[in-house]
């Protein structure tokens, strides 16, 4: 239990990748799990909250959150975010106006759309990559960020 919570401690501290902007862009990061809680009418809700333990098995949420605290705007972003070896990647969801989306399944040597890529399956041979596969999540934000402005890229993985 000790390492799964300490994976979770890691990211915050350690797991975002890169950004590249210009301006005075800031980043931060969240991990969120959602739970289902009992409400005052006695039917189950779900709930986002902060990840605090995760155990095998648990879907998480990472958010990262962007503001240009810069004067001028942040120009051309692109904001890339690992996949923890310890996490299998299932899905990002990001409006096509907002951002492209793009994978990787190479440790960020070349990204696509998951469906244009190829891995070596056990027999050596290539086969169609699948989101167990992803090892980084890229976002090309559409649009400049205007200064004093901000917004948010997610992907959803669940702990091996």
């Amino acid at each position: 239990m000790k390492r799964v919570l300490f994976f979770v401690v890691a990211f915050l501290v350690f797991g975002l990748g890169s950004v590249h902007a210009g301006g005075g862009l800031v980043l931060t990061k969240e991990v969120f799990q959602e739970i289902e809680v009992k409400g005052e009418d006695g039917k189950i809700e779900k709930k986002m909250v902060p990840a605090t333990k995760v155990v095998p098995g648990t879907e998480v949420f990472f958010v990262v959150n962007y503001q240009n605290q810069g004067e001028k705007p942040a120009e051309k972003v692109v904001i890339t975010n690992p996949v923890p070896k310890e996490l299998e990647y299932i899905t990002a969801a990001v409006p096509p106006s907002v951002a492209q989306l793009t994978v990787s399944v190479d440790s960020g040597k070349t990204y696509d759309d998951l469906k244009n890529l190829e891995v070596k399956g056990t027999d050596g041979k290539p086969r169609p990559a699948r989101a167990s596969d992803v090892t980084e999540v890229r976002w090309v934000l559409k649009s400049d960020v205007p200064s004093g402005d901000g917004g948010s890229v997610s992907f959803r993985a669940r702990l091996k």
